[in-house]
Parts: C-alpha cells; structure tokens; sequence
C-alpha cells in the first residue's frame, strides 16, 4: 500500500488527551476467543485527540496492524508532524483532520470528509479531552463547561455522527469509548472532570444496548492513572506515583477491536498493580 498522508484544516488551539486503567467483562466463549484474529489491514480508524498521549500510541498500534489512521485533534501542527510520521514509519494511509469535537458543525464536517475520503469508517476511538482541577465550590460555569465539552459532548457527537455517516448503514464497526477509573468512582477536587467520565461511562453503556441488534461493537476502557503529557502537566506530575503505561491501554484497545463481531466486552479497567 503506498504511503499516503493528508491534511486537513488547520486550528492551533491547544488539547489534551485523558485516559486513566483492570476489570474485564467478556461475554463470549473458548472456542472463539482462540479463534480470534479480526484482521485490521485496509480497515479506516478515526482517533480523537490523536496528537499526542494515549491517542497517539493507538494511532501507531493501529498503524502497526495495517489500519488507515484518521487523526482529528485542536493541536493542529503536532496533529500534522505526528500523522506523516506515521504514514512513512508503518507504511500506511493516514489523515489529519484539525477539529474540535465539542463543536458539532466542525465533527459534522470531519466525519463527512474522512468517510468521503477513506469510503468508510470503521473503527472510531473516541479519546480526547481534557482535565482541571478544583473543589466544587470554587469551579466555575465555563470549566464544567469546558471540560464536559471536551470530555463527554464530544464522545457523543463522534459516536453520532459515525453511526449516522458510516456505521449504521454498513452494519459494523467498532467504537471505543476511553472513560477513566474516575468514571466509576469520585475524586477529591476533581467533580467536574468526575462528572464528565461518570457521563462516558453511561453513555457507553447506553449505546451498548442501542446497537445490541447490529453488527456494531462497542466497549469502554477505564484506565488508572497513565504516564502522559497531560499528567505531565498536571498536579500529580511531581508526586511518587507508579503510573501506568499508555502502551498498556491501547494494547487493551486493540484487544476489544479484535474480537469477532459476536463477541461483547462492555468495559475493561486497568490499572498499574500499585493502584489497586
């Protein structure tokens, strides 16, 4: 397949990817589960948040498989130097589309282009957002907004549109939803950030059962606390804490997108053996 890298429309803005990491809930049976090898050469992925973090390491491990990676993200330049990275060192189709996911016209608009560009869209992985932190008497309105924007407006616009667009019409696919272990239990200091991932949480859960009766396969991965340049920037950065690889997380990413279209894991939590 010849390398092919394209650009979208530019916006430098800034962005910041989340993750955070170990229950799996599999419903399937033995014989499948060795059988399966759902095979990712030509299919088209769409990553939110894919400049940097855990969006980025599952853009290069589906690279690796032979995925056509679609980027979208705010950072706009470090969106464009990491997709034509990846387009020559895995020998792959990829596409940078600048994009923020909280504003529905501009993911309207992306997942029009990449569908008409790519054919299809086959596997969404919605990733990005961001994180602040402050007790719940001193967060103000455009902070809750700002993060719930980031966080949970746009994994639900993603998810629309791709359905609408793509999936829907073809029957299949795969989408990931990248919540947080803060989507199932509180933190101090953190209610909007919480009440944004709680949100991923159910959202997912909830389309879950909408696509029950189609060929569309969901899950949500919660992860612990992740070594990334959002932690990097954060208030835990200098604090002595064993973090979790993001390598880890979209190696469990890609497990969930392997597995054959009756096989079902709602959701995987996974954490660095010093969290638990």
């Amino acid at each position: 397949m010849p390398v092919r890298y394209r650009e979208g429309e530019a916006n430098e803005q800034d962005d910041v990817q989340d993750g955070s990491a170990f229950r799996c809930t599999l419903i399937t049976n033995m014989d499948k589960l060795r059988s399966m090898d759902f095979e990712l050469t030509g299919t088209v992925a769409l990553i939110s948040g894919a400049a940097r973090g855990i969006g980025l390491t599952v853009a290069e491990e589906l690279a690796r498989e032979g995925a056509s990676v679609c980027g979208t993200d705010i950072r706009a330049g470090l969106l464009k130097d990491e997709m034509q990275r990846i387009a020559e060192q895995y020998d792959v189709e990829t596409m940078a589309v600048a994009a923020d996911v909280g504003e529905e016209e501009q993911v309207v608009d992306l997942v029009r282009r990449v569908a008409s560009e790519r054919g299809r869209i086959d596997i969404l992985i919605n990733n990005a957002g961001i994180r602040q932190v402050a007790p719940i008497h001193e967060t103000t309105l455009k902070t809750w907004d700002d993060i719930h924007s980031a966080n949970l407006r746009g994994q639900y616009l993603c998810t629309r549109e791709v359905l609408r667009q793509s999936m829907l019409d073809r029957n299949e696919g795969v989408i990931i939803f990248v919540s947080s272990g803060s989507g199932r239990r509180g933190e101090k200091g953190s209610s909007a950030y919480c009440a944004s991932k709680f949100g991923v949480t159910g959202l997912a859960e909830s389309v879950a059962k909408d696509l029950k009766h189609t060929k569309i396969r969901t899950s949500a991965i919660m992860p612990g606390m992740i070594w990334t340049p959002m932690a990097e920037e954060s208030e835990m950065a200098d604090k002595d804490v064993d973090w979790l690889d993001s390598r880890q997380v979209s190696k469990a990413i890609l497990f969930c997108i392997k597995q054959d279209v009756d096989t079902i894991i709602p959701e995987i939590r996974i954490y660095h053996r010093s969290q638990i």
